[in-house]
């Protein structure tokens, strides 16, 4: 079988992206970018955010892909709204959203991100917190022009995968670069999930995509609405979007 070394160049330029912290990275894989800009929401008691997010995408995309890229992105955003505001709960920062919740019944594996240090995280509602406020820094860097320009890349990706995300392992000036497979757009709860999931590795998550894990339960958690899991309805039909 031939091998795709498409993304692998992508993600070398991404790995450079990383460990050098600039803008001014040498492509390992030439494309054009056109910058898309995107509102973000301000969750109660969340100060300093920006009004938008920003992204370098690549041109191979449509404009009817763009626009489902960034409807996606902006139900990530949401997800992330929402939890904050439910654990905002009037002042008392103490409320527990439904994703949190809905992450307290199923994550029970890898739930530190790479670069933390601190007292153990004991459920997925704990890591979920950890997730999200991880969250408000990199929409925050991001925004406010503090990290590296976060690239949106097409590419063509193994097998089901939407997305593909390096694993950062620093907390400061993380770009929100990701892959996404221009084939297989055009399915809201999917691609959002799949996002989310490209955004939890920035984040710090490790994979495998697997059940128990809180980058996998997370990600399937938005893309069924924080609904319980369906039996006829197996983890992998979710999962198999996402990329290691």
């Amino acid at each position: 079988m031939p091998i795709n070394i498409q993304p692998i160049l992508i993600s070398m330029e991404l790995i450079l992206q990383d460990i050098l912290k600039t803008k001014l990275v040498t492509p390992q894989y030439s494309t054009a970018f056109r910058e898309i800009a995107i509102p973000v929401p301000t969750p109660p008691g969340v100060t300093n955010l920006p009004s938008f997010i920003y992204f370098d995408l690549d041109n191979q995309f449509t404009l009817t892909q763009e626009q489902d890229i960034k409807d996606a992105i902006s139900l990530v955003l949401f997800n992330w709204f929402h939890h904050l505001s439910q654990k905002w709960n009037g002042g008392a920062n103490n409320g527990i959203s439904n994703l949190a919740a809905c992450n307290n019944v199923y994550a029970i594996r890898n739930l530190h991100p790479a670069w933390y240090v601190g007292p153990r995280i004991p459920n997925g509602l704990v890591a979920t917190n950890v997730a999200m406020d991880q969250f408000t820094r990199l929409i925050r860097d991001n925004g406010l022009r503090l990290a590296p320009k976060a690239k949106i890349f097409a590419g063509s990706l193994d097998n089901d995968s939407l997305t593909l995300a390096l694993t950062a392992l620093n907390r400061t000036k993380v770009p929100l670069s990701f892959i996404v497979d221009l084939s297989k757009l055009g399915n809201i709860g999917i691609d959002a999930g799949s996002i989310m999931h490209a955004w939890l590795h920035r984040a710090g998550f490790y994979a495998p995509n697997t059940t128990s894990y809180f980058i996998t339960e997370c990600s399937m958690c938005v893309m069924r609405d924080y609904e319980l899991k369906n039996l006829f309805l197996p983890d992998i039909a979710f999962y198999k979007f996402f990329s290691q």
